[in-house]
């Protein structure tokens, strides 16, 4: 299968808009589901600079799984069946410049968006993921 790469977007509540570039050189059967999946609503939470979606209908087992992840990444996360995305540390990054998700994630892409959005994101609030 050649690498794809394709922009999705998430629109939420506050009028933000985040736009990720699909990857599929790294979890490609996840990047198939997710795309699969779309559009997706749900609600996003946040647990410490990662911001991360409710249970999503996105079926994906572990693909090349990761426990440590670059800043920017976004990943699907098959324990929560999630979709994250890494601004920064989590609570358990337990050294400087080090992001550990909950438990290992699939590497879909990567945040495109420059601004950085999570003082503006609400926990709990709707979001709305789909093909750009």
């Amino acid at each position: 299968m050649k690498n794809e790469k394709k922009r999705i977007s998430i629109k939420f509540e506050s009028n933000i808009t985040v736009y990720i570039e699909l990857d599929s050189s790294l979890s490609p059967n996840t990047v198939k589901s997710t795309l699969d999946s779309l559009p997706l609503e749900v609600k996003i939470n946040r647990w410490g600079d990662e911001l991360y979606t409710d249970r999503t209908s996105i079926l994906a087992i572990e693909e090349n799984p990761k426990s440590e992840v670059n800043l920017l990444d976004v990943a699907y996360w098959p324990e929560g069946k999630a979709l994250c995305l890494f601004y920064g540390p989590t609570p358990i990054s337990n050294s400087p410049g080090k992001i550990v998700p909950y438990s290992p994630v699939n590497i879909i892409g990567k945040i495109i968006s420059k601004e950085n959005i999570l003082d503006k994101v609400k926990d709990g609030s709707k979001i709305i993921v789909e093909i750009e």
